[in-house]
């Protein structure tokens, strides 16, 4: 199979999200907030609307187990499992909830605002240097224990959030080391394929590079790196990338580079889809 195993309570699939902490992500974003913040907000509400998609009635039907992974925060080169459960223990047991406004229409063609509160799974957090390599590491050792005991399931996927090249210090071969990481995660058989490794860069008012064919129309180190550490989109998952507006051409892969919110958002509700609408 390629990837095309749909999510089940019986086959939960299974998502990384593998986020940069590093101390860069203190740096403004969008509005008020900065790259650390708009991140946590963003896979915070993905979380929610996981947890809303896959409800039937009070119960939470576990189609898929959840990984926050969070490397840099802790300082250095740390990489922390910031939580990992199925998706009814994350509805059930919140951080905390965090009133937001929202704006949703008042029934005569106009908008109004009001608040709700939201569950907060993962907090913002910028310290530390960007081990991604350590990071994708430790992903392969969580795949694997996973593959072990659920070898039927789908492919897992990791979704990798980063503002920058990855570094450990002045003496480290960052770059690759998180190449050699990244295809011994991708090189893992599974049932349903390989595991998927998403990647998106938070840029800093640059040109958008989406889902490119060739490393040959790339022209820096940092884009051409998280080109060859991305993953073929499957066909499985082409229909969720045009549903949020990207172009897949037949060798894309799955990554974008400076990414301003708005395609911060899309883009991780394309990788955290499943493929399709995330039930079965």
């Amino acid at each position: 199979m390629n990837n095309s195993k749909q999510w089940s309570s019986a086959t939960p699939g299974y998502i990384i999200f593998l986020v940069d902490q590093s101390g860069s992500m203190s740096e403004s974003f969008t509005g008020d907030k900065n790259k650390a913040t708009f991140t946590a907000l963003v896979i915070n509400r993905t979380i929610n609307d996981l947890i809303f998609t896959n409800s039937a009635g009070d119960k939470i039907k576990d189609r898929v187990f959840i990984s926050i992974i969070g490397y840099g925060g802790k300082g250095g080169n740390s990489v922390e499992d910031i939580r990992s459960d199925y998706l009814s223990a994350f509805a059930e047991s919140p951080l905390r909830l965090e009133r937001i406004k929202k704006k949703i229409s008042d029934g005569g063609g106009g908008l109004v605002e009001i608040e709700e509160e939201m569950p907060v799974f993962v907090e913002p957090t910028a310290n530390g240097l960007t081990p991604m390599g350590e990071a994708l590491i430790f992903c392969k050792q969580l795949i694997e224990g996973w593959n072990g005991k659920k070898p039927d399931n789908p492919a897992p996927v990791i979704i990798n959030v980063t503002d920058g090249f990855p570094y450990e210090g002045q003496n480290g071969d960052e770059p690759n080391k998180t190449l050699k990481s990244a295809k011994e995660v991708m090189g893992i058989s599974t049932i349903d394929g390989n595991p998927l490794i998403f990647n998106i860069h938070i840029g800093d008012g640059g040109r958008e590079v989406q889902f490119e064919e060739s490393e040959s129309k790339l022209v820096d180190d940092e884009t051409k790196l998280l080109f060859n550490i991305s993953s073929k989109v499957p066909d499985s998952y082409r229909d969720a990338a045009k549903k949020h507006g990207f172009n897949i051409a037949p060798e894309s892969r799955g990554f974008v580079s400076n990414a301003g919110a708005e395609t911060l958002i899309k883009f991780i509700n394309f990788g955290s889809s499943g493929g399709t609408d995330r039930i079965a």
